[in-house]
């Protein structure tokens, strides 16, 4: 699992977030509108029931959290990687590149997704250039496999690697933009890659594999499951951290929903600037305190 951030929960935007989480990351999405992340719930919900009607997921929900956060740097603390989605507008790109390269770690790679815009010039006021590169997914983002990159002059082959790595393990294919047109799908090809992905899928699932019972005497297969449980008790961990601070272990409980995900400081302070719960953006009445034995 993945922490990434997706900035701007549009058309593409929200299709971002359902991508990721389709994959199993942890998705902490963000809008300066409101109603936007209102919206983005609703949109999921519509994803979720189009992917398992054509047999592309087969649980009932997402695998990976979202989270709905009202405030940017709440959005972006300890994301692995950021990517950018708003309006196509080089001011408002270049603000919110800026102000996040402030507000996340040092080590997180900062993507911008643009059709026509300078990718220089959108990461012109960011800290750290070298890790910004331009990031575009391509609509509907869920069957296309297709991710496209823009190197600007100071990103660095690191940064590169990373975001194409990371692509890769979600079964996508990072390819550089070649000359100044961006690549846009048809509605035909478009429909061609959700249809031959779905004919994938379903020849995939036909061929169940064998249940091979490991040895488990041998310390190379002792390694590799102590290692696994190590690393779903630190997910475990992690899981019952405050979602806002990321500190605090959590302890409120929001009305009317009941999420629990918040630590009581946090709750509070969501509580006062009359936010709503993080999980379902549901608007929060009260809170409530609760202590473990």
């Amino acid at each position: 699992m993945v922490r990434v951030a997706v900035l701007g929960c549009g058309v593409l935007g929200s299709k971002i977030v359902g991508d990721l989480a389709y994959h199993g990351h942890e998705v902490r999405a963000y809008d300066s509108n409101p109603e936007a992340l209102d919206k983005l719930l609703l949109r999921l919900s519509e994803d979720t029931k189009i992917l398992r009607k054509d047999g592309l997921l087969n649980q009932s929900n997402l695998v990976g959290n979202v989270l709905c956060i009202s405030r940017l740097e709440e959005a972006v603390r300890e994301a692995d990687f950021v990517f950018e989605a708003v309006v196509e507008d080089l001011a408002s790109k270049s603000e919110l590149v800026a102000q996040v390269s402030h507000l996340c770690p040092t080590t997180a790679i900062i993507g911008s997704s643009s059709m026509h815009l300078k990718i220089d010039s959108i990461f012109e006021r960011a800290a750290g250039k070298d890790r910004c590169l331009g990031v575009r997914f391509l609509f509907p983002v869920f069957t296309v496999s297709e991710v496209e990159l823009q190197m600007a002059e100071d990103t660095s082959p690191e940064s590169l690697t990373s975001v194409r790595e990371f692509l890769e393990r979600m079964g996508k294919t990072a390819f550089l933009r070649a000359g100044n047109l961006p690549l846009v799908l048809s509605e035909a090809q478009r429909e061609y890659r959700w249809v031959t992905r779905v004919h994938i899928f379903q020849q995939t699932a036909c061929r169940r594999p064998p249940l091979l019972v490991p040895d488990l005497t041998h310390h190379e297969s002792l390694e590799r499951v102590l290692n696994s449980e190590l690393m779903d008790g630190l997910t475990q961990s992690r899981e019952k951290d405050c979602v806002v601070c990321m500190d605090e272990e959590r302890n409120c409980v929001l009305h009317p929903c009941h999420h629990l995900c918040l630590c009581a400081t946090c709750g509070k302070m969501l509580f006062k600037r009359q936010d709503a719960c993080p999980i379902c953006r549901k608007k929060i009445s009260s809170i409530f305190r609760v202590f473990y034995a």
